[in-house]
């Protein structure tokens, strides 16, 4: 299920990489995360911020540790 989205960073600009998390706040829309985005841009430019959505699995699934 959807839940959110989160504002994230890249560091290595558009190139293939991972990007990483500005906060551990969930937006609960995409709109407003990419408000949230513009409003850093004002600050950062050269900032490559984009919005990845956070999905919440409904607890069916197992995890093995090792």
């Amino acid at each position: 299920m959807l839940i959110g989205f989160v504002l994230l960073v890249s560091a290595c600009g558009h190139d293939a990489c991972d990007a990483l998390p500005v906060s551990e706040h969930i937006f609960p829309t995409q709109t407003a995360c990419q408000q949230m985005a513009d409003r850093i841009h004002q600050r950062r430019p050269n900032a490559v911020l984009m919005c990845g959505e956070v999905w919440r699995h409904d607890g069916s699934e197992t995890t093995n540790v090792n």
